[in-house]
């Protein structure tokens, strides 16, 4: 029998649990399934952060197990990480790297990225990432950037032209794929414009005026 694959990720996600209790965290001969593990979570779309953290967090304490070869775990795990904006994941990664770690080329250029995403150049990070593979390798990443787009989007404006929304979401292989993004966050296209607020930003403020009756008022003036 064949398993599908959220069934071995929930039985792979039940391992790292148990394997991460305690001081068994940190058991070296564990690390071998955690980067079966990142691997499986790259080429399906699955996210486990306690157990990719804990590939850096063996690197960090056992350092005999870190190898220039061994740099492409790092890589996925970042990656992974970088997909979770705007948590915080990406930084607490980064933060357990060595110093060998950060001086590699592709870590530069995942930094590179991470800087684009956070200070939301959307077009030049679309640019860069054509340059590496991993993203494009990597399941669900352009996705995971794209829900990201739409956080910042919604916080940020009310009406967007559409070029200049095209432009922020990265290329697309139809148009499918725009009104699926429409949809999902409940975007109104209205000819070239596109709104992307709150939807109560949409309800148009009307001014309330309250009419009393003439023989109400009078009684309460005279008290005065």
């Amino acid at each position: 029998m064949v398993m599908d694959a959220l069934a071995q990720f929930k039985e792979m996600q039940e391992e790292a649990f148990y394997s991460m209790e305690g001081l068994s965290r940190l058991n070296p001969e564990k690390l071998d399934f955690y980067i079966d593990y990142i691997k499986f979570q790259v080429g399906h779309g699955f996210y486990d952060p306690d157990a990719n953290l804990n590939i850096l967090k063996l690197y960090q304490f056992s350092p005999e197990l870190y190898s220039r070869s061994c740099v492409g775990n790092v890589h996925m795990v970042l990656v992974k990480a970088l997909m979770q904006l705007p948590n915080s994941d990406y930084v607490l990664c980064r933060a357990q790297l060595s110093q060998d770690m950060i001086d590699d080329p592709l870590t530069k250029k995942i930094d590179e990225v991470a800087r684009l995403l956070e200070t939301c150049q959307f077009p030049e990070f679309w640019n860069v990432i054509q340059e590496e593979k991993i993203f494009s390798t990597t399941v669900g990443f352009v996705e995971a950037v794209r829900n990201f787009v739409c956080v910042v989007l919604k916080l940020t404006y009310k009406n967007v032209e559409k070029d200049f929304l095209m432009q922020l979401l990265g290329p697309m292989t139809d148009q499918a794929t725009f009104e699926d993004l429409a949809k999902k966050n409940s975007w109104v296209v209205t000819g070239d414009t596109v709104f992307v607020g709150e939807k109560e930003e949409m309800v148009e403020q009307k001014e309330i005026v309250e009419k009393m009756p003439i023989d109400v008022v009078t009684p309460i003036l005279a008290i005065r």
